[in-house]
C-alpha cells in the first residue's frame, strides 16, 4: 500500500518541476548537514533552492511528468534509474546565477557534484553542466562587450590628445626657462 506521505512528496516534486523549468540533479556523498545548510543559504541569495530527495520518488514524479513533457521523457531514458544520493537544485529563469553560486561552493566542497542539468529545455551531462556553471553571467558578458566597444574609441581620443598635450608641455617648459 502506498504511503500518503510519499504521495504528497511526489506531488511536491511535480509542482516544483512545473514551477521551474530549469534544474540540476546533484550527487552528494558523505556531505554533512551543516554543509548542505550553508549551501542552501548561499543559493537563497540567487533565488535558487536545494532539496534532498529519494531517487525512487524523483523517478515517480518524472514518470508522471514525462507523459506530457518530451524533454523529461528523454531525460528518463538517458539517466534513469538513478544511483547514489540525489538532491535537486531548482533554478529560476536566470539560472546562471544559481549555477555559479553552486559551482563556487563545490570548488571547496568535493563531496558535491553534478549528475545532470536541464536548462532552457536542453539536457546536459555532469561535465557539460560543470562547464556551463563556470561561464560568466549575462550581465558580466554585456559589461565586457560594452568595455571592448568603448576601448578603441578611448584609445583614439588618448592618441589624439597626446601630441597636443606634449606640445603644450614643451611650450610651458620653454616659457619657464625663458623667464
Amino acid at each position: 500500500m502506498v504511503s500518503q506521505n510519499k504521495k504528497i512528496q511526489v506531488d511536491e516534486i511535480i509542482s516544483a518541476f512545473q514551477a521551474s523549468n530549469n534544474f540540476a540533479l546533484i550527487k552528494f556523498e558523505k556531505t554533512t548537514h551543516q554543509t548542505l545548510e550553508s549551501l542552501r543559504k548561499e543559493l537563497r541569495k540567487s533565488s535558487s533552492t536545494l532539496k534532498v530527495l529519494k531517487n525512487t520518488l524523483l523517478e515517480k514524479a518524472v514518470n508522471k511528468l514525462a507523459l506530457s513533457n518530451k524533454k523529461l521523457l528523454e531525460l528518463k531514458k538517458q539517466f534513469f534509474p538513478l544511483r547514489e544520493n540525489s538532491a535537486i537544485l531548482m533554478l529560476q529563469a536566470e539560472w546562471n546565477e544559481g549555477l555559479g553560486v553552486f559551482y563556487k561552493f563545490i570548488e571547496n566542497e568535493k563531496t558535491l557534484t553534478f549528475k545532470l542539468a536541464l536548462l532552457d529545455g536542453q539536457i546536459y551531462t555532469a561535465e557539460q553542466a560543470d562547464k556551463i556553471a563556470q561561464l560568466p553571467g549575462k550581465n558580466q558578458l554585456v559589461a565586457k562587450i560594452i568595455g571592448s566597444l568603448k576601448q578603441p574609441s578611448s584609445r583614439l581620443v588618448y592618441s589624439l590628445k597626446y601630441t597636443a598635450q606634449k606640445l603644450v608641455f614643451i611650450i610651458s617648459e620653454k616659457s619657464k626657462k625663458t623667464n
